[in-house]
């Protein structure tokens, strides 16, 4: 096996991991990336996002 075919291999094991992170386990994904959504968006939340 060359250099290319495992830089591909790998390429395609990270993205499956990360569709399988942002579909079936979003929650995991959003504690592993530091982000919040408990939806408190602050005084005077329009609801327009």
């Amino acid at each position: 096996m060359d250099f290319q075919s495992i830089i591909v291999y790998i390429i395609l094991i990270l993205a499956v991991a990360y569709l399988t992170l942002k579909f079936i386990f979003p929650k995991t994904l959003n504690s592993l990336l530091g982000k919040n959504n408990n939806g408190n968006c602050g005084e005077g939340d329009c609801n327009c996002h």
